[in-house]
């Protein structure tokens, strides 16, 4: 008897352990299902925050600042049973703030104001540059000392600096320069003009381009944009050595290539540098070092119709920016059409010798390392381009790029000096040019 009750409790313990077991199985089944989800949840919030951030926040940025419906913005990834009600609720309140009338006008307002402050800062430097200028010249009017004349020659760049970085900060605002030249200009005398802009002037080697002449509207915003180009090269290659520009007709039109000699891009620094010249820039986000210069390119760039591509593939290791100029930038020399209005050629009789052209026509290219020289803005183009056609060598492939020479006291003087005969030559067709009805100035133009 004793046998079967202890036989029967054996039983029954071993039925309650069986059942305890299972009980416990389920219990780790169910812990184990319910990690599962909290970490499918997790993951899904946290896809979901990462999506907000990288994707629904910009949209709804920037359709707030074209001024674009909310309408089109991206939605959420998953739907709100797989994130929680709670949490979808708190996305979509985000979403709702972040897109709100007061939303938008705060984003405007901040706009405005930003924009408003750069420009009242690069209007006030125009304007303390083109003062600064002014007085210059009236300065150089007055100076025989050679030395004398070079330390204000050094004082002209630096405002000659500041009116371009000045320039660069209006055209960001969406404030184009006025119009300068009312004349074509050479693309040779465009990259010298860019050259003039730029600290390391004495770098720049430039081959080619005197018998491509640029339309007036378009000289100042494609020299604008090449001194930019010029200003890249010099930074970002070592100051001994020089920056190769060669001006070439393509099928098409012209091509400005800049080679410089640098250690070039990394591809990722390359994509950010091309997504510069293509995208507009937000005033606003400008990071903590904002680099204006190749935005200001593309600004220019849109703006005129030519096109600016950069690549790794300078045949000096460094990096080569092309600019592309097409036809309808491009022009014939003034010349050209002020020929038909001028009395017919006499015949020459057979056997009488014609006069042979002038070979010692004084060239106004500078030596290379000197300042670029001032030229009238109202001068005559009809000289430039015969001086130019007659005594300007052919284009020819660049050359390696040599180390640049040395900035002296006594080169600095030398090139100064050089300059001086220049301005007063410069200063004496303008003076000429006053009276000369040929070719009317409609469009004058002035300093923004």
């Amino acid at each position: 008897m004793s046998r079967q009750i202890l036989a029967g409790g054996c039983v029954a313990a071993a039925v309650l352990l069986l059942a305890w077991a299972l009980l416990l199985l389920r219990q780790l089944r169910a812990e184990r299902a319910l990690r599962v989800r909290e970490q499918a949840v997790a993951a899904a919030r946290g896809a979901e925050v990462a999506h907000l951030a990288s994707v629904r926040i910009p949209a709804i940025t920037e359709r707030m600042r074209t001024g674009q419906r909310l309408g089109g913005v991206p939605g959420p990834l998953a739907p709100e049973a797989d994130i929680g009600h709670e949490f979808a609720r708190a996305l979509d309140a985000v979403v709702v703030a972040l897109g709100s009338g007061e939303a938008v006008r705060r984003e405007r307002a901040l706009r405005d104001s930003v924009q408003a402050a750069f420009e009242s800062v690069a209007r006030t430097m125009h304007a303390m540059a083109t003062v600064q200028q002014q007085v210059l010249d009236h300065v150089e009017q007055s100076i025989d000392d050679s030395r004398l004349m070079a330390e204000v020659m050094k004082a002209d760049h630096a405002a000659a600096q500041m009116t371009r970085k000045a320039q660069t900060l209006l055209v960001m605002c969406g404030i184009w320069p006025a119009r300068r030249e009312t004349r074509p200009v050479s693309l040779y005398d465009c990259v010298r003009g860019a050259q003039s802009r730029i600290v390391e002037f004495g770098r720049i080697d430039v081959h080619g381009g005197q018998t491509l002449y640029v339309v007036p509207p378009a000289v100042e915003g494609l020299m604008h944009a090449i001194a930019e180009l010029l200003e890249n090269a010099t930074v970002f290659s070592p100051s001994r050595t020089q920056v190769v520009v060669t001006i070439r007709e393509v099928g098409a039109g012209a091509v400005v290539e800049i080679d410089d000699a640098g250690l070039g891009m990394p591809p990722d620094v390359l994509q950010q540098a091309t997504g510069q010249l293509r995208q507009e820039l937000d005033l606003a986000r400008l990071g903590a070092v904002p680099r204006l210069g190749l935005a200001c390119v593309g600004r220019w760039s849109r703006e005129l119709g030519f096109n600016v591509e950069l690549t790794g593939t300078s045949a000096y290791g460094g990096t080569r920016a092309v600019t592309f100029v097409p036809y309808r930038l491009l022009t014939e020399p003034l010349s050209h059409f002020t020929a038909s209005h001028q009395a017919p050629a006499m015949t020459t009789p057979a056997g009488t010798a014609t006069a042979e052209p002038a070979s010692d026509v004084p060239s106004d290219v500078p030596a290379p390392g000197a300042l670029p020289r001032r030229r009238s803005r109202r001068g005559s183009a009809v000289e430039a381009a015969a001086q130019s056609a007659l005594h300007a060598p052919p284009p020819a492939a660049a050359p390696a790029p040599e180390p640049a020479s040395p900035w002296t006291p006594e080169a600095a003087r030398a090139s100064i000096a050089s300059v001086v005969s220049g301005s007063r030559r410069g200063r004496a067709a303008l003076e000429n040019d006053e009276d000369d009805t040929d070719v009317p100035d409609e469009h004058d133009g002035g300093r923004p």
